[in-house]
């Protein structure tokens, strides 16, 4: 599901794909036009396959700035998993798509890891990727963890105007 205040933005074009749901949308006060992609990834690397193909196609297809989130179920490297030194052709993949498109993984604060498969592995699965011309029109952009409460994913959001340091509770001018 993906919703927007029409007071923001502009709904320019929206597309359902088998694994993500992405619209392009203009800012109302500026007229920035941008694409977001929502992101649930498959667990089976055939399957991924089709999922970072519709991403390029859609960074092709609408010529603007992105912001892509949500969970990819793939980490980009052993780092991100905890316990775990290999390295898979699905990550060396993804890794490469993300360098191809010229995105920028967003870094996390206030952890490493948003999923646990059980209380001692831990793996950095959901994420958000921009492109550096969103990236440049939100200057400052944090993601920070929430508290895990219900889910088997930590919770994450990203703010615009923050800085990677500052309090630990929410604040609009702070993340960390």
């Amino acid at each position: 599901m993906m919703m927007w205040d029409k007071r923001v933005v502009n709904l320019i074009e929206e597309y359902v794909g088998e694994y993500l749901v992405a619209c392009s949308v203009a800012n109302v006060d500026d007229g920035f036009k941008w694409g977001f992609v929502g992101v649930y990834g498959p667990n089976v690397d055939s399957n991924r396959r089709l999922l970072w193909d519709e991403i390029a196609a859609l960074c092709s297809w609408w010529y603007c700035s992105w912001c892509i989130g949500g969970d990819f179920d793939i980490t980009r490297s052993p780092s991100e998993r905890s316990g775990d030194s290999s390295i898979g052709p699905a990550m060396a993949y993804f890794s490469s798509l993300i360098f191809e498109l010229n995105l920028v993984d967003l870094p996390l604060a206030g952890g490493d890891y948003i999923w646990p498969s059980n209380e001692r592995a831990w793996s950095k699965l959901d994420r958000f990727i921009v492109s550096p011309s969103w990236e440049a029109h939100f200057p400052n952009l944090c993601q920070k963890r929430l508290p895990r409460l219900c889910s088997d994913h930590v919770p994450s959001y990203w703010i615009v105007g923050a800085s990677m340091r500052g309090e630990d509770t929410f604040n609009p001018k702070t993340c960390g």
